[in-house]
């Protein structure tokens, strides 16, 4: 107890609990403050509490300077106080070293009208404790809560009555509500009641829709939590756009493993790190741990335990009821394989199986009975000779993919725990600190070093090896094994039931006592007490009383409960996908009940909304209306279905500044393409329910209360984009906008009249394109890195595939299969991708091209050359497995590998054999040789003298390359670095510098660290290399707009002008060609003016946290 010269109110509940006692190290005892004063509070938390979990503090002052108040000891409660603080406890290792337990300091303000004399300062500590299903929940140092006790106050334990049946997710509880009851101690246990739920307000949410930028994704919100359904290429920037938040997130759920499905799951996971959650459950089809475990080489984060749950691969039983793959204290979720009956009739593009050496030898990869996976489980399965797989990696030949069945799928989740190991906190500020003292930021510039290696540990033998191959199990429907791409998950959402209204008068009728005893009945206990009733008369004419026990039922005093609301997802790609999603529906006597009009089924479960998400054919089927004609009356139907859906812009904000800016120049700043038309009219398709809706973006559906699903406001009015495309008056400027505008157009065609109409520079018509800009995570403006050439008459290159290339490449071109320049045409002509290093910003969009590609009807003509480090091909090799992207295809027009080192511009002989720039394998594609081989014949298909790559100077392995061309012209490209001596000794004289720029000029330091370079550091190395043209890209995230080129003065310009040739910053969609980005200095001003109004109207500039979120890496 601490003593303050200063007052507060609600009620405490106190009983130390000296184990795992919290407690305020300062102020210390008889402290004096004044009103109205900031204090800073030390909670100290003992360091040997390393099997607690922390959720939260509370921490309030209540007055003692007066007989009414009077401060009382813990034990007895408290009477009024004032909370000062009530949040997450983050408690951290002290600096300097020698003080022992970690703390946490809180600055809080004393209320100004609190009552001079002595006040009590109070804690209230809040952690999880232990690992079973009923785990145990204390408010340490002065509140408790015990599992498996029962106590005084049901009211309090009502509060957090949980609903888990397995420890998948840790519910989360608002602290405040602790000091909103009567003064008893009380607990709670994890331990189900009979499942309902206060009154609750729950909702679902279109995030995004099918269209060319993005994939189907739906979220749905409780007050304690949100659950996010499929998370495809863009779904970050995606709530961006949107400004909704995914904060609260407890659970991630995929109706597929494929890029379309899971495409932004790595981006997602790292931005849910910075806010460090307890946990994050991801649920998925099978093939979900083999598709996170290949991400281990770019995702690493020990800030959030990842707990991955493969849905079964079976038909539910007709007869049983199932168990939910995911449960807490808000939905149960149910799972139901989708999968195609009829190969014959799946698209050329999804049927292409391919031969696997692995399976999958179980019926539930991930049971609900089994909890969360353990890392003592994943080591103690066993081989089919009965070795476990502890012992086999010791062996000196110990190879992960010769793994099979069991022990192969414990290697996967094995590497999913080393990618997210949640180590203490304690733990990571020691290691950070020891790390600081011995390297400092010179770490990352010590050419042998890779500094992201430091930032794992106890990495087992193999792990760099390729993984156990991956095959779903056959069946008997499905007796030839199918890729897991080709196989969907549906998913059934149930809510929580919720009770009824307790009747007052009924329970004073039956002389219920008031407290605990109505407490139990609310919960759903029966109770039995002693109660006193009329007994006749006695001789004298008297009323006469007796007392009897008499036991109430809940029955006796709850109305009618309210049935959980339910959603469905289906996801249904082809018509040979119906059979199977219908059959569950039809044939199980508990899904059955999802599908009715019957009343007494809709007693236990309404379906408010069915989400469908449809490929082409699907929705016309006479099959599938038929089966959503089945569901109940007044459920909603929301589909989303490419055949039936327009395609409006999805990011508007940047798409409302590239119309601002088409203004400008319409060559070099081209308005997205988009198609506000739909191929097929939803209300032309005949026989459909009542209650059909097309899912759109941020079309939002309350389920409880129920209501129809409607267009979210707010989202309309971020919307500046179709507006002014719609209006006649078109887009407005600023006075000054509109000045700079002529004056900069004017002074473009002054100096263009002066070069004449000819251009005869080498290479003046090859085009750049950059796609995306920024660093690290996409922002509203600006997408991750991706530039795209195209070399007429000869093909396209990709310098780096960021995630939403492929949206950013379908916008730039358009979809139209009519037009001449449509991105099928642009994918067709690819000839090469060049993936620079294994940071996820660089490559996280390459599967989906990939994908792409390989869908192309009729087939390529020429092979796809992948220029990469091997940590890239090895893991696009691990994901064909479950997707085929044309890795294994024929060579003639599949995908072919060439290894970075073994294309390096000094032309080694041999790859190093040890050092950050080793290769890492052995594998027979590694071959140097072959990939030289390669290198000649890429060459000769683009017309390239030659194609070099370039050690730079960054955090991991990267390497920038060097594009020489037999007609004179050369581009260099730098990758993430700092300045780079050996790109300039190979790039002398380049045509075409394109050079990260991340920091601002008076962010030197900051750059080192990051091992990035300034604008001013980029300039100076394309005055070494004598460079005629520079094109400016990779900016961060905190210049979301317009780039920031400053001096210690401000605003400085003067080194732009003493770089003797073209200096250009790079926009998403600018369309340049070497010939014309001259006209990028003149535009500057322009642009500036028009991004300022932009932002100002805009109305809300971007955070810049998570700037690091994807540079991580290991290899």
């Amino acid at each position: 107890m601490k003593f303050l010269a200063t007052a507060v109110s609600v009620a405490f509940f106190l009983s130390s609990v000296v184990a795992q006692k919290a407690n305020i190290a300062i102020p210390t005892m008889g402290s004096d403050v004044s009103a109205g004063s900031n204090v800073v509070i030390e909670v100290d938390r003992p360091n040997f509490q390393s099997s607690a979990v922390e959720v939260a503090i509370v921490l309030a002052i209540q007055s003692c300077s007066s007989s009414e108040t009077a401060c009382r000891d813990p034990e007895d409660g408290f009477g009024p106080a004032t909370i000062l603080y009530s949040g997450p406890y983050n408690p951290q290792y002290a600096s300097p070293p020698g003080r022992l337990p970690p703390h946490q300091n809180f600055t809080v303000q004393i209320p100004e009208k609190i009552a001079k004399g002595t006040a009590q300062l109070n804690l209230a500590h809040f952690n999880l404790v232990g690992s079973n299903t009923a785990r145990t929940v204390r408010p340490t140092s002065e509140t408790s809560f015990e599992a498996h006790q029962q106590k005084k106050n049901s009211k309090l334990a009502s509060i957090f009555s949980w609903s888990i049946s397995r420890p998948l997710c840790r519910s989360f509880f608002n602290p405040l509500s602790v000091f909103a009851t009567s003064r008893s101690r009380f607990s709670s246990t994890l331990t189900p009641q009979p499942g309902e739920r206060r009154a609750m307000q729950w909702s679902g949410t279109v995030l995004s829709t099918v269209s060319s930028d993005t994939e189907p994704s739906i979220l749905f919100t409780f007050d304690s939590a949100k659950y996010i359904f499929n998370a495809g290429e863009n779904t970050n920037r995606a709530f961006k756009q949107s400004r909704k938040t995914w904060r609260r997130t407890k659970g991630l759920f995929f109706t597929g493993v494929s890029p379309q499905r899971a495409g932004g799951l790595p981006g997602l996971i790292m931005s849910f790190a910075e806010a460090a959650p307890p946990r994050m459950d991801v649920v998925g089809p099978p093939g979900l741990k083999h598709y996170l475990a290949s991400m281990r080489a770019y995702v690493y984060r020990d800030s959030i335990p990842v707990i991955p749950c493969e849905t079964p691969f079976e038909l539910p039983s007709s007869s049983s009821t199932p168990d939910p793959v995911f449960k807490d204290e808000n939905i149960s979720v149910y799972s139901i394989p989708v999968y195609p009956t009829d190969t014959t009739a799946i698209p050329d593009g999804l049927s292409d199986p391919q031969d696997a050496t692995g399976s999958l030898k179980r019926k539930h990869p991930d049971s609900a009975s089994q909890g969360p996976p353990a890392k003592k489980a994943h080591t103690e399965a066993k081989s089919s000779r009965g070795e476990t797989l502890q012992n086999m990696i010791k062996r000196p030949d110990f190879s992960p993919s010769a793994l099979e069945g069991e022990i192969a799928q414990s290697w996967r989740g094995a590497m999913v725990d080393i990618m997210f190991p949640k180590r203490p906190q304690a733990e990571k500020s020691r290691s950070s600190k020891r790390k600081g003292k011995q390297s400092g930021i010179k770490e990352t510039l010590e050419p042998g070093n890779n500094s992201d290696e430091y930032r794992r540990s106890n990495i087992p033998p193999g792990f760099h090896s390729q993984l156990p191959s991956f095959s779903l199990p056959s069946t008997e429907e499905i007796p030839n094994p199918l890729l897991s791409s080709q196989c969907n998950t549906a998913y059934i959402i149930a809510g929580p039931r919720i009770r009824g209204k307790f009747d007052v008068a009924k329970s004073l009728e039956l002389g219920v006592p008031k407290g605990r005893e109505r407490s139990k009945l609310a919960q759903g206990e029966s109770i039995t007490f002693t109660v006193e009733i009329d007994d006749g008369v006695d001789e004298d004419g008297n009323p006469k009383k007796k007392q009897i026990e008499r036991t109430v039922k809940p029955e006796d005093i709850l109305g009618p409960s309210e049935a959980p609301s339910v959603v469905i997802i289906l996801d249904i790609p082809t018509p040979a996908h119906i059979a199977s999603a219908i059959r569950p529906f039809t044939e199980s006597s508990f899904y059955k009940k999802f599908r009715t009009n019957d009343e007494e089924h809709l007693k236990e479960y309404t379906v408010r909304t069915v989400y469908h998400i449809l490929g082409d054919g699907v929705l016309e089927d006479p099959r599938y209306k038929e089966f959503m004609r089945g569901f109940w009356d007044d459920a909603n139907h929301v589909v989303s279905s490419r055949e039936h859906s327009p395609d409006p812009v999805t990011f508007t904000s940047a798409a409302y500044n590239q119309l601002r800016l088409s203004q400008l120049d319409s060559e070099i700043f081209r308005v997205p393409y988009y198609n506000l038309t739909p191929k097929k009219d939803l209300s032309s398709v005949t026989d459909l329910p009542r209650n059909v809706h097309l899912m759109v973006a941020n079309l939002n559906t309350s389920l409880r209360p129920a209501g129809s699903p409607i267009h979210d406001p707010e989202a309309a009015s971020l919307d500046r984009f179709h507006p002014v495309v719609a209006s006649p008056t078109g887009v407005e400027y600023s006075a000054e906008t509109q000045k700079a505008f002529e004056d900069a157009k004017k002074r473009v065609t002054q100096v263009q009249n002066e070069k004449g109409d000819q251009n005869t520079e080498s290479g003046a018509n090859v085009r750049v394109i950059t796609l995306g800009t920024g660093s690290a995570i996409p922002s509203k403006y600006r997408n991750v890195s991706s530039t795209l050439i195209m070399i007429p008459g000869y093909g396209n290159v990709l310098l780096d595939c960021g995630e939403g290339t492929w949206g950013q490449l379908a916008r730039h071109f358009g979809t139209d299969e009519n037009s001449e320049t449509n991105i099928w045409r642009v994918l067709r002509d690819l000839r090469c991708i060049y993936i620079s290093h294994i940071h996820a910003d660089h490559h996280m969009g390459l599967a989906q091209v990939l994908m792409k590609r390989k869908e192309l009807i009729p087939q390529p003509t020429e092979p796809l050359y992948l220029v990469a480090i091997r940590t890239v091909h090895l893991y696009l090799r691990e994901l064909s497995d479950l997707i085929d992207i044309g890795v294994n295809s024929d060579p003639s027009n599949g995908v072919v590998t060439i290894l970075s080192d073994a294309i390096h511009w000094k032309q080694r002989d041999a790859y190093p054999t040890s050092g950050m720039w080793s290769v890492g394998g052995e594998e027979p594609w590694l071959d140097i040789n072959l990939s030289k081989e390669n290198a000649r014949q890429l060459c000769h298909k683009l017309g390239l003298k030659s194609f070099a790559t370039v050690d730079v100077r960054h955090r991991t392995r990267c390497y920038g390359c060097v594009l020489k061309h037999n007609d004179g012209w050369s581009i260099s490209f730098s990758g993430d670095t700092m300045p780079a001596d050996s790109l300039v000794y190979a790039s002398q004289g380049a045509t075409l510098l394109i050079h990260e720029a991340t920091m601002a000029d008076n962010q030197e330091e900051l750059a080192l660290k990051k091992a990035h370079s300034t604008l001013g550091q980029a300039l100076e190395i394309g005055k070494r290399m004598n460079a005629r043209n520079l094109l400016l890209t990779h900016f961060s995230a905190r210049y979301p707009k317009t780039p920031q080129y400053k001096s210690d003065q401000g605003k400085d310009d003067s080194w732009l002008r003493s770089f003797n040739g073209v200096v250009a910053f790079a926009f998403d969609h600018a369309n340049m060609s070497i010939g014309t980005m001259w006209k990028m200095n003149y535009y500057l001003p322009a642009l500036e003016s028009s991004y300022k109004q932009t932002v100002d109207e805009d109305g809300e500039d971007e955070d810049v946290e998570g700037e690091e979120t994807t540079e991580v890496s290991l290899m």
